[in-house]
């Protein structure tokens, strides 16, 4: 079956990995977030999105879907998008590095408190504080 229409990234996430199995699906997210992709992955439909999607939205929703299917293997990813070019991308990076207690990124997300954009400065103040 396919994604189930309407369902908030939550609930796709957890029907992608009961469908296509987690490591599946982390793996999948992970190429996203690096801009991997390959002709067999998963339909974007799973992420909530479609084939026409902005490359660097791609990356959001595939750090996104970190926060709700993980494996430790893909904290190179969210190092990746700690230092993405696209603003939302680091934001999001924060939120996975939060979500999962990522303390080897201290660092990066450190770093991130000098960031050019208001909301990645505030998601690396809040990543800090729950670390």
């Amino acid at each position: 079956g396919g994604p189930p229409r309407g369902a908030s990234p939550r609930v796709l996430l957890a029907s992608a990995a009961e469908s296509l199995g987690e490591q599946v699906v982390v793996d999948w997210c992970v190429r996203l977030v690096l801009g991997q992709e390959r002709p067999d992955d998963p339909d974007l439909a799973w992420l909530g999105g479609t084939e026409d999607w902005l490359p660097y939205w791609r990356r959001v929703w595939g750090a996104r879907g970190l926060l709700y299917v993980w494996d430790d293997g893909a904290v190179g990813a969210v190092a990746a998008a700690l230092s993405d070019e696209h603003w939302r991308v680091r934001e999001m990076g924060l939120k996975v590095v939060r979500a999962h207690g990522l303390s080897q990124l201290t660092g990066e997300v450190a770093d991130l408190r000098a960031d050019e954009n208001g909301r990645v400065r505030a998601a690396a103040e809040r990543a800090l504080r729950s670390g």
